[in-house]
This record gives structure tokens, sequence and C-alpha cells, in this order.
């Protein structure tokens, strides 16, 4: 048992959190009452985790680039220079972007990374899992036409 400095009852140890600095010891204030000061605290700062966040913006961004794909934003931005500031399928610009940043592509087998693309290209290869034969099948399906005389020319060159 351990009393709450804040609401002066005697609760068992489960109704504290642990505190994570000292060996999971019992913080002072119990679960209810640390909930209650959390909550006014939120309510007197609303804004306080966007500012933090803006804060750290690029940071954040550069430390999950370089965990998730080994690439940092210098070698981000000299991919998007390489591809002249546009997705690798479509051409769209960052500035189309929900969050004004591309996609990092890359291989699931390998995890090379092969450019940078919009939101909507990186999902369609993911949605045919890199397999160039679905893609060739939705372009034949589209234009019909246009696979016909590719096979021709093919042929005519053979």
């Amino acid at each position: 048992m351990k009393r709450c400095p804040k609401c002066k009852l005697d609760k068992p140890l489960s109704e504290f959190w642990a505190r994570r600095t000292r060996d999971g010891a019992p913080a002072s204030r119990c679960k209810m009452c640390s909930r209650d000061a959390q909550r006014e605290w939120r309510a007197t700062r609303p804004d306080y985790n966007k500012r933090r966040y803006q804060i750290v913006k690029v940071e954040t961004r550069e430390r999950h680039l370089v965990r998730k794909y080994g690439v940092t934003l210098a070698h981000y931005d000299a991919m998007l220079k390489a591809q002249g500031g546009k997705c690798a399928i479509c051409a769209r610009t960052e500035d189309s972007q929900r969050h004004k940043v591309f996609h990092v592509d890359h291989c699931h087998a390998t995890g090379r990374v092969r450019g940078l693309l919009c939101r909507g290209c990186n999902h369609v290869l993911g949605h045919v899992q890199d397999d160039p034969a679905v893609l060739w099948a939705a372009i034949s399906y589209l234009n019909p036409e246009l696979i016909g005389r590719a096979i021709l020319a093919s042929e005519a060159a053979a």
C-alpha cells in the first residue's frame, strides 16, 4: 500500500505507474491523479505537441529515412535532383503530394532503394507486388492496340 499525496488515499501499488528512471519504483501520484493532472496540463497547452513536432520535424524525418531505408536527407535531395524534382514514374512534383514529400521506393527482396515515387505510384507497385507481368497485363487491358503494335514491331525487327 502507498499513499497518493494528491488524493490522500492509501492504494495498492498496482494503482501507481512504474517510473522509468528509478528501477520501476512506483510514481508518487496514483494513476487516477496522474491522468487528471495530465489532462489539465494538456488543456492549458492545446498546441504543445504540434509545436514540439515542428521543432524536430527535420530530425524526425531524417531519423525515419535512415532507420528504414538507410537514406539521409542529403541522399534524398540528391535523388530528387537526379529525378528533376519529379516522381520517377508519373512526373508529379512534391508540391502535389499530401505531405509535400515523396515515398522512398525500395525492393522488398533486396532492400535496395530504387528512387522516389508519389504516393499513388508507390501504392500501385505495392499492389502488384513489383510484378512487371501484372503491369504489362494492365497496359494491354487499358490499351490493347499499343501492345499489338509493340508485338508487330518486335516481330518485324527479328
